[in-house]
């Protein structure tokens, strides 16, 4: 059963995230953008810390079972799939504003690292699927392995979302994100691969003479283009 009193401390909990950053959220402001007391939350949370991990859990939920759910639409050719993940999921890093920033433990409750651990294991499907399936038509160049490009970009994500002081820079980390996923990209892709991509949001801005005509891509891929298994 939904406990709704617990999910409005929540939601509370991520627009101060969202809009303030991690150190503008107490056990006093989230009960007061709740409508609820301090006793209230501390019914239901420890501390601050055990809120701000139940805020930061709960958006990255959301943002999975949205790219996650277009990743299983079989319906999608592989490009139009990937473009809409691509759209989706930084439409959702944008609006998360600065839910990045929060506070780093090194010890988490057992409840708090159990799901954490499974976030890791649908960021890492997701995108072991991803660059599979990108492999599987020929789009990554054969001297990279689709395990390795899946690892460094999960690197990629995993160490961006810790990384602190980037709110005295001239960029978001959803900026940050979304160009050091283009840079891997870029060197990854075969000549197939950046023709097929050349309209992706995630490569917006890239040179047009690095694009080819749309039958010089398919001719690429009837002419031993590289094909991985999952």
């Amino acid at each position: 059963m939904v406990d709704i009193t617990r999910d409005r401390i929540i939601s509370a909990a991520q627009g101060i995230l969202k809009t303030r950053g991690a150190e503008a959220l107490t056990m006093e402001t989230a009960a007061e953008l709740a409508g609820v007391s301090r006793k209230t939350v501390y019914n239901y949370f420890q501390n601050r810390f055990e809120l701000i991990d139940a805020a930061v859990a709960r958006w990255m939920r959301h943002v999975l079972d949205g790219v996650e759910g277009i990743a299983a639409d079989n319906s999608l050719p592989f490009i139009d799939k990937l473009n809409a993940i691509v759209d989706r999921g930084f439409q959702d890093l944008r609006e998360g504003g600065r839910i990045f920033g929060r506070p780093h433990r090194e010890l988490l409750d057992p409840n708090e690292l159990e799901l954490r651990n499974s976030l890791q294991n649908s960021l890492e499907n997701l995108i072991k699927s991803i660059v599979n399936s990108a492999a599987g038509e020929g789009y990554i160049r054969e001297e990279f392995s689709p395990h390795q490009i899946t690892w460094i970009i999960i690197n990629i994500i995993t160490g961006i979302t810790v990384l602190e002081q980037v709110e005295d820079q001239s960029f978001s980390k959803a900026e940050l994100l979304q160009d050091s996923l283009k840079a891997v990209v870029l060197g990854v892709l075969s000549p197939a691969g950046l023709a097929a991509m050349r309209d992706s949001p995630l490569l917006a801005g890239m040179p047009a003479a690095r694009t080819m005509p749309n039958d010089e891509v398919k001719l690429l891929r009837t002419k031993g283009a590289p094909h991985y298994g999952s």
